[in-house]
This record gives C-alpha cells, sequence and structure tokens, in this order.
C-alpha cells in the first residue's frame, strides 16, 4: 500500500511540475507580446515627462521700443539733410 500512495504522489508531482512549465511558458509568451506595447508606453511616457517647452515670445517690447526709437531718429535725420 505504501508503493501506491509512493506512485501517487510521484504521479502528483509529475502533473504539478508539468503544469508549472505550461503556466511559466504562457508567460513567457505574454511577456514577449507585452514587451512592444511597453516600449510604446515607455515613449509616450518620456515624452510627458519632458518640460514644457517655453516658446520666447515673438517680440519683447523694448525691441520694439527701440525699434521704433531707431526708426524715428533715421527719418528725423532725413529730414535734417533736406
Amino acid at each position: 500500500m505504501e508503493h501506491n500512495e509512493q506512485g501517487q504522489r510521484n504521479s502528483a508531482a509529475e502533473d504539478f511540475q508539468k503544469s508549472l512549465d505550461q503556466l511559466q511558458h504562457l508567460l513567457e509568451e505574454n511577456q514577449t507580446q507585452e514587451q512592444p506595447e511597453k516600449e510604446k508606453e515607455l515613449e509616450v511616457d518620456n515624452t510627458e515627462l519632458k518640460p514644457p517647452v517655453e516658446k520666447a515670445p515673438k517680440f519683447n517690447l523694448a525691441e520694439w521700443e527701440d525699434a521704433v526709437a531707431d526708426i524715428e531718429q533715421y527719418f528725423e535725420s532725413k529730414d535734417k539733410d533736406k
């Protein structure tokens, strides 16, 4: 009878090991399928983590005032030359 119990234990252990092997195989397949998706997620996450680029204003008020002053000075000098 002990021999029969040992045989059942061995059979159960083999079945359990087969199940573990199948599970491992499924997990490995699933992991390789998800890998490209995770890489895409990482790309998206990286772009979201970048600090927003602060765009410089197209013009600066002080620069415009300087430009206007230069233009006025130019016209004044042209008028004096006449």
